[in-house]
């Protein structure tokens, strides 16, 4: 008997070629695998939960995409490109390397190229999140909620002024928002969640920005309040900073994912 070598259907595509969801797949695995290297054993941990739920969604819609698909240069550009930025002894080099398979992946065909490619730059994006641009473009928000806060907490009878992202208190206790206390600390994730668990929910639809939007809003609501509790309670703000005052507000925000994106807003 001879042995038949079964090639997969989506390395084979119409022209002979190869498909561009084998070009994506290697060019987001490589930029992935290029950030875990770079990090070091250090940098590892328990992953978080939306960057796992993004991976599936990923795959999910890689999957989905044609296997025929031609390949014109632009596509190859974006492959070598995504492959000479893991080339790079830093973790920095991942960023570009997912952006460049998000945008392969958006010039794919169908809502499950343009949702890949919005998640992989998304990811790109996760990867740069530490960096100084972070610190730079966290200040004005920290500043807001610092302001935000103090008004609140002047609703319910406690006076205080803002200075910055610190709160002076009437008594002469301070508060100060920092980033780990800050919505910044969630949004991101809580964006990526939405997104990618609509996705996996309904493969069909395009998500749509209202869901990522109305979740950021419940989130922005919560954490605020979480923020007037702090500061207006010292025993609330010593629980928060223990180690198992983070539990309810995972639970709280994780909620808000679900219940966000599982619900049907379209009539079928």
């Amino acid at each position: 008997m001879t042995a038949v070598l079964a090639i997969p259907r989506p390395l084979v595509a119409a022209s002979g070629g190869i498909g561009r969801n084998w070009l994506l797949a290697c060019a987001a695995l490589a930029g992935v695998a290029h950030y875990c290297l770079a990090t070091g054993p250090d940098g590892f941990g328990a992953p978080n939960p939306m960057l796992v739920l993004a991976a599936i969604a990923i795959v999910a819609d890689v999957r989905r995409l044609p296997s025929g698909d031609s390949l014109g240069g632009l596509s190859w550009a974006l492959f070598a490109i995504a492959l000479l930025a893991c080339a790079t002894p830093f973790r920095i080099g991942a960023a570009p390397a997912l952006a460049c398979a998000g945008l392969l992946a958006w010039r794919a065909t169908g809502i499950s190229g343009r949702s890949a490619g919005v998640l992989l730059v998304a990811l790109a994006g996760w990867v740069m999140k530490d960096g100084a641009w972070a610190e730079f473009a966290s200040s004005p928000i920290l500043t807001a909620e610092a302001h935000l806060t103090r008004w609140l907490l002047g609703l319910g009878g406690i006076p205080g002024s803002a200075v910055s992202n610190r709160i002076v208190l009437a008594d002469g206790q301070s508060f100060v928002v920092l980033r780990a206390c800050s919505v910044l600390s969630l949004a991101y994730p809580c964006a990526i969640g939405t997104y990618s668990l609509s996705r996996l929910l309904r493969p069909n639809l395009a998500p749509g920005a209202g869901r990522v939007c109305a979740a950021l809003g419940l989130l922005l609501t919560m954490n605020t309040a979480r923020l007037v509790a702090m500061a207006a309670s010292p025993a609330v703000y010593r629980y928060m900073h223990r180690d198992t005052g983070v539990i309810p507000l995972q639970i709280a925000w994780a909620t808000i994912v679900v219940l966000v994106a599982c619900p049907s807003w379209r009539r079928r």
